[in-house]
């Protein structure tokens, strides 16, 4: 029963959401320049009503490529995606839907479904690492530049190249179907150069029907039910930090070049709470993730690639980031991001515990 909750709470941080709107024209030049602003407005959030398709993702690990698939369904306020994890007894099937105010979780090898309730899940698109809601701030860190034509999954893109302007955060290369400003393949390059993580559509379709029922989660007659405790993530103001989350949370003093605070979030349910931390220069995103250390426990073994926040192997292998974990005080500190480990290591290292923490 344990390892199927925690395989529910892993896949509930990649839950699917639907992305909303009708297709609308992108404005931008005919000729082989293209006007910065029309480039920057091709970020803009995605707008279709419906969307369905294979997305392939590529993982580049140091002992080599790994990929997986999923395969996508999702209109206004709905959205269902499934995909296979590999099992020394065969793979492992996995369907989520994600509706306004509640998730599933299909687990068909045991048949079990798990539901909760909340709000604040993570979307879809946060797969891709891009974010559309502070290009303002965007536009001061990074410079986006076109590369070049390309049809991906039989339909035109642009290709545009995301180049931060302070050395120690990753590249991006986006190509961009202008009608709808759907990123159809993403590619994420480490801080040294490196090819670290490709996402893209193989199939795709955009505002036709779905299929019949697809987003209903009916479940089968002879399977399980179990409900899991309601989930919530809201912002905290710090002043209320710690009587909303039991402790003190630690900000680090030093920041890289450009990020700055987001907001501090309260994750968890009535039986536990963790403080999300969150900075961004626009783009690029640093977690901090910090709860209630257990006590006389080994500090965690920290891997420069491979690292297990929380645990959550199949995630690490999955969306691979930089982690960094500290026992600082009373509290277990965890940093998550694709910027360079020497800035989560410096960050990490300026906070110094409070007094009510130690």
């Amino acid at each position: 029963m344990m390892k199927v909750r925690f395989l529910a709470a892993t896949f509930l941080t990649i839950a699917v959401t639907a992305l909303v709107g009708a297709q609308e024209r992108v404005p931008f030049e005919r000729r082989g320049e293209f006007k910065s602003e029309a480039l920057w407005n091709l970020l803009a959030s995605p707008k279709f009503k419906t969307l369905q398709g294979k997305i392939q993702v590529t993982v580049f690990l140091p002992e080599g490529s790994r990929s997986w698939e999923m395969d996508l369904w999702a209109d206004e306020n709905r959205s269902r995606v499934q995909f296979e994890l590999p099992h020394p007894e065969g793979r492992r099937q996995i369907i989520t839907f994600t509706l306004p105010n509640e998730v599933w979780v299909w687990l068909p090898f045991v048949k079990k479904a798990l539901r909760t309730e909340g709000s604040g899940f993570p979307s879809w698109r946060d797969m891709w690492q891009i974010r559309t809601d502070k290009l303002d701030m965007a536009k001061a860190n990074y410079t986006l530049r076109f590369v070049g034509r390309d049809k991906i999954a039989e339909r035109f893109c642009l290709v545009l190249q995301l180049e931060p302007k302070v050395k120690g955060n990753a590249v991006r290369k986006i190509w961009v179907h202008p009608p709808t400003r759907l990123p159809l393949k993403v590619e994420r390059y480490s801080p040294d150069g490196q090819l670290e993580i490709r996402i893209a559509f193989t199939e795709v379709k955009i505002n036709e029907p779905l299929p019949l029922l697809i987003l209903e989660p009916s479940v089968p007659s002879d399977w399980g039910v179990e409900s899991l405790p309601p989930f919530q993530r809201h912002r905290v103001d710090i002043s209320r930090a710690r009587e909303v989350l039991g402790f003190e949370p630690i900000l680090p003093s030093w920041l890289p070049q450009g990020y700055i605070l987001e907001g501090i979030f309260a994750l968890g349910d009535q039986r536990w709470k963790m403080a999300h931390i969150v900075y961004t220069d626009g783009i690029g995103v640093i977690s901090v993730f910090q709860h209630s250390a257990p006590p006389k426990r080994k500090p965690p073994i920290e891997r420069p690639h491979q690292g297990k926040p929380f645990g959550a192997f199949p995630i690490q292998r999955m969306f691979p980031q930089r982690t960094v974990i500290r026992d600082i005080g009373n509290l277990r500190v965890v940093l998550v991001s694709e910027v360079t480990r020497e800035w989560l290591e410096r960050m990490v290292n300026s906070m110094t515990p409070t007094a009510a923490g130690r």
